[in-house]
C-alpha cells in the first residue's frame, strides 16, 4: 500500500474509533461519579496521573526502537528486525520489575498524596491493581513497534477499539449493579492483557519470520545507537513526568482531593480531544520517518509547514470551541456543582492548546531521532513547571496550576524546538518559528473571547441546544478569523486543493 494512502487509512481509522471511544468513556464517567462518588472520582483520577509517571520507566526505548525499525522495514531484513525485537522484550521485561519496585516505594506515601478521602476500598490494593494495569500494558507490547513500523497503526486502533468497548460494557455493568470499584478495575486490566495476546497472535501469524528461535545478536553500532537515544530519553521523560503529573500532586497536595476531582472530569474531556487529535500526528510519524531518508531540506520545510498549520487548525478550533461549549456540556454530564470558572477554564484550555502545539515539531523530531541534542531542556522546563505552578497555586489557587504550565513552556517554544528541530531539518530561523507561534497564539486568544462574548447572548431554556449554537458559532468565528488571515498563503491553498481533489476522485468514481 502507497505511503499516503496507508497515512490516510490510520487517520480515518484512529478517528473513527477514538470518536467513539470518548463518547463511551463520558458515559462510564457519569455512571462512575453517580455510582461512587467524587471522591472515588478524585483517587481514580490521581493514582491515574502517579501510574502515568512510572511510564517513565520505559525511558523511551520504544521510541528508539521504532527509528531503528523503519530502514530494516522498508528493505525486509528480517534479522535485523528480529534483532531489534528481542532487544526490545528484554529491556521491557527489565522495566516490569522496575516498575514493581517504585510501585512498592511509592506505597509507603500514599497517604501523603491521598490526605483525607472517604472511601470504602482499601487504599493499597486500589493502587495495587494500578500497578497491575501498568505491568500488564508492556506484556508482549514490544511486538507493536513492528506494525508501527509498517504503518500498520490501524491494526492496533481497530483492536483496541473493540475490546475497549466490551471493557466499557463490563465496567458499566459492574457499576450499576455491583457499585465495586475493585471489580471495575479488575476488568480494565484483564482488558489489556487479552488484547496484548490477541495482537500478539496476529503478528504471528502476519510476520512468521518473528517466531524464529535462533535470532542474531543485534549490532554494536545499533545497540550503541539505542543506548545514546534512551539516555537523552530519560530526560525527556523525566520532564513529561513532572509536566504531566505534578499538575495532579500539587492540585492534590495544596487544593485537595476535591479540586482534584474537578480536574478529573474536565481532564477526562479535554485529555480525551488532546489524545484524539495527537493521533493525527503521531499516525503521521512513521511516515514521515520514511519520508526523511529520501528527502532534502526545501521539500522537508514545505510538508512541516503544511503538517504545522493543520496543527493550528484543529487544536486553535478545539480551544476556541470548548471556551465557548464545555460549560453547558459539564451541567448537563456530571452537573453544575463540578464547574471550574470560566477563568480557570482559560488558563486551562491555553494550556491545552500549547501543549497540542507540539505535535507538528515533536512528529519530525521523533522521526528524525532528535533525542540526544536537547536532552538537558524538559529537565529545566520541568523543574520551572513545579516551581511556578506551586507558587502560584498558593497565590491563585487552581488556576495558578495552569498558569505555570503555560509559562514553563517558554523554553520550549522559544529556544528548544527553533535551535534543535526547525533549524537543522528546515533551515528555518528563530524569527520565523516564534513569530507564527505568536501570531497563532494571538488568534486563537482572540478567537476564544469573541465567541465567548458571542455565545453568552444566547438565551434559551435548554442546555443542550445552547451547547450545540455556541460550538456552531464559535467554528464559524473561528474559520472566519483563518480564512481572512490564511487565504493567500500556500498552506491554505495546499488544503482547498487536496479537499478539491479528493470531491473530484469522489464523483469520478460515482459516474
Amino acid at each position: 500500500m502507497h505511503r499516503t494512502k496507508r497515512s490516510m487509512l490510520n487517520v480515518a481509522v484512529m478517528l473513527a474509533t477514538n470518536v467513539i471511544i470518548l463518547g463511551t468513556a463520558f458515559l462510564v464517567q457519569r455512571v462512575f461519579i453517580a455510582s461512587l462518588g467524587s471522591d472515588y472520582n478524585g483517587v481514580n483520577g490521581l493514582f491515574t496521573s502517579i501510574i502515568s509517571m512510572m511510564s517513565l520507566t520505559d525511558l523511551g526505548i520504544g521510541s528508539a526502537i521504532i527509528y531503528h525499525l523503519y530502514k530494516p522495514a522498508a528493505e525486509s531484513d528480517y534479522k535485523t528486525i528480529n534483532a531489534l525485537l528481542i532487544f526490545y522484550k528484554t529491556s521491557y521485561i527489565i522495566i516490569s520489575a522496575v516498575v514493581l519496585l517504585i510501585g512498592m516505594i511509592i506505597m509507603f506515601f500514599l497517604p501523603y498524596f491521598i490526605g483525607t478521602v472517604k472511601i470504602s476500598d482499601n487504599l493499597y490494593l486500589i493502587f495495587i491493581l494500578f500497578v497491575a494495569d501498568c505491568l500488564v500494558s508492556y506484556f508482549l507490547s514490544y511486538k507493536k513497534s513492528l506494525l508501527y513500523a509498517y504503518q500498520m497503526n490501524y491494526i492496533l486502533d481497530s483492536t483496541h477499539f473493540v475490546f475497549y468497548m466490551f471493557q466499557n460494557a463490563a465496567q458499566l455493568f459492574v457499576l450499576f449493579y455491583f457499585k465495586s470499584y475493585i471489580i471495575f478495575l479488575i476488568i480494565k486490566t484483564l482488558s489489556k492483557y487479552i488484547e496484548n495476546v490477541t495482537i500478539s497472535f496476529y503478528i504471528k501469524k502476519r510476520y512468521p519470520f518473528t517466531v524464529e528461535k535462533q535470532v542474531n545478536t543485534l549490532e554494536k553500532t545499533i545497540k550503541e545507537d539505542i543506548i545514546i537515544k534512551v539516555k537523552a530519553l530519560l530526560f525527556h521523560r523525566l520532564g513529561k513526568l513532572f509536566i504531566t503529573g505534578s499538575d495532579s500532586l500539587v492540585i492534590t497536595g495544596v487544593l485537595g482531593i476535591t479540586q482534584m476531582s474537578l480536574f478529573t472530569n474536565y481532564q477526562l474531556i479535554i485529555g480525551g480531544i488532546t489524545a484524539l487529535l495527537n493521533k493525527i500526528f503521531e499516525t503521521l510519524t512513521s511516515s514521515v520517518g520514511n519520508f526523511l531518508l529520501d528527502s532534502k531540506k526545501e521539500t522537508r520545510y514545505a510538508v512541516y509547514r503544511n503538517i504545522d498549520f493543520l496543527n493550528f487548525w484543529v487544536f486553535g478550533c478545539a480551544a476556541v470551541v470548548l471556551y465557548a461549549a464545555i460549560q453547558p456540556l459539564m451541567i448537563l454530564w456530571v452537573g453544575e456543582e463540578y464547574l471550574f470558572s470560566q477563568g480557570v477554564l482559560f488558563w486551562l484550555l491555553i494550556k491545552f492548546y500549547q501543549e497540542g502545539m507540539r505535535a507538528s515539531v515533536l512528529t519530525f523530531k521523533d522521526a528524525a531521532g532528535i533525542y540526544y541534542q536537547d536532552r538537558y531542556i524538559p529537565i529545566i522546563e520541568s523543574l520551572t513547571n513545579i516551581i511556578v505552578s506551586l507558587f502560584l497555586a498558593w497565590r491563585m489557587g487552581i488556576k495558578g496550576v495552569f498558569l505555570g504550565t503555560v509559562i514553563s513552556s517558554i523554553v520550549v517554544y522559544f529556544y528548544s524546538f527553533p535551535k534543535y528541530v526547525c533549524k537543522p531539518l528546515f533551515q528555518m530561523n528563530w524569527n520565523q518559528y516564534v513569530w507564527k507561534t505568536i501570531q497563532h497564539l494571538f488568534i486563537v486568544i482572540v478567537c476564544m473571547h469573541l465567541a465567548q462574548f458571542c455565545c453568552n447572548q444566547i438565551v434559551g431554556e435548554s442546555l443542550m441546544w445552547n451547547m450545540i449554537l455556541s460550538s456552531i458559532l464559535s467554528i464559524f468565528i473561528f474559520h472566519f478569523f483563518l480564512f481572512a488571515i490564511y487565504f493567500r498563503s500556500k498552506e491554505m491553498k495546499y488544503f482547498i486543493n487536496l479537499i478539491v481533489k479528493f470531491f473530484k476522485r469522489e464523483e469520478m468514481e460515482n459516474v
